[in-house]
C-alpha cells in the first residue's frame, strides 16, 4: 500500500475502506487520507498505539486519471418505441441513417419495388417504420451493424421473391381451410389458427417452396392486422391444432417444408412472435416438451403454452370464446356467419353429475332474444328457459330448447342456436 506511518499520510483514490478502531479522514477524490489513531496507556503509564485494521480493496496511484462517469448501456427492455431511453434512441437514428443506402442497393435490380415491410416504408420516418426497424435491433441486442444486415437482406429477399404482394394472392385448394385469422387475443395481438390434422401431407409439403410460399402469404395477412402504433401489440398470437395429426406425422417431405419455413421466418419475421399455443397436442409429445423445455431460454419458453384436448379453459384464458373456431371448441365459424357475431362468451364448468344456472339475459320490455350454445368437451343435458319477470300463477316458465332425455349434447354437434320472443322476461339457460 505504499508508505505508510501511524499516525502518517498515503496518497491514493479511495474505492473502499473498512476500519476497526481510530478514524479515517478522506480528502477529495484523490488526496490525502490520514489515519488518526488515538493513544493509550499501558499499565504502568506507557504509550502504546491502538491496533488499527485496515482493509482496502481498491487503491490507484495519482499517476492514473480519474475515470469519468460510465456511458449507460443500451437495455434491450426499452428497445420499445414507447420506452425508449436515449442510448435507445441513438442506436435507432444509427440505423435508420443507413436504410436508404440498403434501399438503394435493392432498387439496382428491382426499380419498381416498394421498400415495404408488413405494408410499412421503411424509408419514411414514421411511427410504423420505427417500430419494424426496432424489431431488427432488438433481434440483433441492439447492434446495429448487424441488425442493418439482417435487414438489407430481408429488404431483397422480399424484393426478389414479391413477398409484398402475397397478401392479395390466392391459395391453391390443398392449401385452403386449414387457417383461422382472427382476433385479437387477451392481449391485443392478431391471432393466426394452424389446423394440420386435414393436411394432404403429400400435396402440401411435397413441394417444398409451393409450402414456403404458402406459409408466408397466411403470415403476410396476419402481419397487415397489426397497427403499428405506439404502445400496441408488435407480435402475433399463433396456435397450432395437432387433433387428427398421427405420430410419424413428420415424414421426410414434412420435415423439409417446416425446415424452409422456420429459417425463412426466423431471418425474415424478427420479433414477431408473441405466444405460440399447441392444443390438442399428443401427450407423449406434450411430456417431451416438458422433459426438454429446460434447456430452452426462460424468454422463449414463457412463449409456448401446451394443451390436451380438454384444455378449453385455459385456452379460452388466452383467446375469447368467441374468436376461437368451432373444430377447438369455440364459437367462432368463418361460413357461414355466426348468428350472434362479436358477442362475448359465458364460460360455464359443470361438474359431473351437477348442475349449473347462468342468466343469459334480462329484459325490460318486449324484446327478441338470440342465443347460442355449445359443449366443448364430453356431453351435457341442457335447457333454455325463458322465465317471465312477473310471478303471477299463470305466468309460468316456458321451456323454449332443449336436449332430448338421454341424448345429450355432444361436443361434436357444434354450436347449437335460436331465438325467442317474449315480453318482460329473463333468459336462463
Amino acid at each position: 500500500m505504499g508508505q505508510q506511518r501511524w499516525p502518517g499520510q498515503a496518497r491514493a483514490q479511495l474505492t473502499f475502506l473498512a476500519v476497526s478502531s481510530g478514524r479515517v479522514v478522506r480528502h477529495g477524490a484523490c488526496g490525502h487520507l490520514q489515519f488518526q489513531v488515538p493513544r493509550c496507556r499501558g499499565r504502568r503509564g506507557s504509550r502504546k498505539s491502538a491496533p488499527v485494521l485496515l482493509h482496502v480493496l481498491s487503491l490507484r496511484g495519482p499517476e492514473e486519471p480519474e475515470t469519468s462517469a460510465t456511458t449507460p448501456e443500451a437495455d434491450l427492455s426499452r428497445c420499445y418505441l414507447h420506452m425508449l431511453g436515449k442510448v435507445e434512441s441513438e442506436r435507432l437514428e444509427a440505423l435508420r441513417a443507413l436504410v436508404p443506402a440498403t434501399v438503394a442497393r435493392v432498387h439496382e435490380t428491382h426499380p419498381s419495388w416498394k421498400p415495404e415491410i408488413w405494408g410499412v416504408n421503411v424509408q419514411q420516418t414514421c411511427e410504423a417504420s420505427d417500430i419494424v426497424l426496432l424489431k431488427y435491433l432488438r433481434a440483433e441486442q441492439l447492434n446495429v451493424e448487424k441488425a442493418a444486415e439482417r435487414l438489407a437482406q430481408t429488404l431483397q429477399f422480399r424484393a426478389d421473391g414479391h413477398i409484398n404482394e402475397m397478401a392479395a394472392a390466392g391459395l391453391e385448394d390443398h392449401f385452403c381451410g386449414h387457417d383461422t385469422i382472427n382476433g385479437p387475443d387477451v392481449d391485443g395481438r392478431p391471432v393466426m389458427i394452424s389446423r394440420y390434422g386435414g393436411m394432404d401431407n403429400e400435396r402440401v409439403f411435397g413441394d417444398v417452396d409451393a409450402f414456403v410460399k404458402y406459409r408466408l402469404a397466411i403470415m403476410e395477412k396476419t402481419m397487415a392486422r397489426l397497427s403499428f402504433t405506439k404502445a400496441a401489440s408488435e407480435d402475433l398470437c399463433q396456435v397450432h391444432d395437432y387433433s387428427g395429426v398421427p405420430l410419424l406425422f413428420k415424414t421426410s417431405e414434412v420435415k423439409a417444408g417446416v425446415t424452409a419455413m422456420t429459417k425463412v421466418f426466423g431471418d425474415h419475421y424478427p420479433e414477431t412472435k408473441g405466444k405460440t399455443i399447441f392444443v390438442n397436442f399428443p401427450a407423449v409429445f406434450s411430456k417431451l416438451f416438458q422433459a426438454f423445455s429446460v434447456f430452452i431460454p426462460e424468454r422463449t419458453r414463457k412463449k409456448f403454452i401446451i394443451l390436451s384436448e380438454t384444455d378449453h379453459e385455459v385456452l379460452f384464458q388466452h383467446i375469447s370464446p368467441e374468436l376461437v373456431p368451432v373444430a377447438l371448441g369455440g364459437m367462432f365459424v368463418e361460413s357461414p356467419a355466426t348468428q350472434l357475431p362479436g358477442v362475448p362468451c359465458q364460460v360455464v364448468s359443470v361438474p359431473a353429475r351437477s348442475k349449473a344456472e347462468v342468466v343469459l339475459a334480462e329484459l325490460n320490455g318486449p324484446a327478441t332474444v338470440s342465443w347460442e350454445l355449445r359443449v366443448c368437451s364430453s356431453e351435457v343435458s341442457y335447457e333454455v328457459v325463458f322465465c317471465p319477470a312477473n310471478s303471477e300463477a299463470e305466468k309460468q316458465d316456458q321451456l323454449v330448447a332443449g336436449s332430448t332425455r338421454g341424448k345429450p349434447l355432444l361436443s361434436s354437434d357444434g354450436v347449437v342456436s335460436g331465438s325467442y320472443r317474449g315480453k318482460e322476461a329473463r333468459c336462463s339457460q
